[in-house]
């Protein structure tokens, strides 16, 4: 195993030099908003669970992690382990979410959706540099579930007609567990309707 030391443009470029055929790291955090749906750079599919990922997927999706979650080791460990744990329990699409605002076209967010068709676009959005993770639910869709009142949810002030309403940032493992709920709860809707 090699560590290479380095920004993402001084690694992107040794790769370049060294022949090594990888995709450059995002370097911006200027991105489309979350409520706006955007065209995937690649979807990373793991229906059978984070094992059926292929190497070069789950380099990519690390990569794009820990890069993007910066030097905040908790917060890449929870980005980190919620993806995981998602692609393990759902059959779900992760997918880089694209920017015309960055030199390699990456967006500084994941797009979970569902695996089926993709009539309402992602379920959810995953910011790795604050832990931030927006989902397509209501209020009275917590209130079904019985988190209404839950201090680790945060109820955005979007227009009526957007369905991305709740934010639970993944700051500890509680949140984290309450952040699989929500998204399985998301899925279970769009599945539904």
């Amino acid at each position: 195993m090699r560590i290479i030391e380095g920004s993402p443009q001084e690694i992107v470029e040794y790769e370049r030099l060294a022949g090594v055929d990888t995709e450059p790291m995002p370097t911006e955090d200027n991105a489309a908003s979350p409520d706006k749906e955007t065209e995937p750079a690649r979807e990373t599919a793991a229906p059978d669970g984070s094992a059926s990922l292929s190497p070069e997927d789950h380099v990519a999706l690390m990569k794009f992690i820990y890069g993007r979650a910066g030097k905040n080791d908790m917060r890449s460990f929870l980005t980190e382990r919620f993806i995981m744990r998602t692609l393990d329990e759902e059959d779900v699409v992760v997918a880089f979410g694209r920017s015309s605002k960055t030199f390699d076209g990456l967006a500084d967010y994941l797009m979970i959706r569902d695996d089926g068709p993709q009539r309402y676009g992602a379920v959810a959005y995953l910011r790795p540099s604050n832990g931030g993770l927006t989902v397509r639910l209501s209020p009275d869709d917590l209130e079904h579930l019985g988190e209404k009142d839950n201090p680790r949810i945060q109820y955005r002030n979007v227009a009526p007609s957007d369905p991305y309403k709740i934010n639970c940032p993944l700051a500890d493992e509680d949140a984290l567990e309450l952040a699989l709920e929500l998204v399985r709860a998301a899925l279970d809707i769009v599945r539904d309707e």
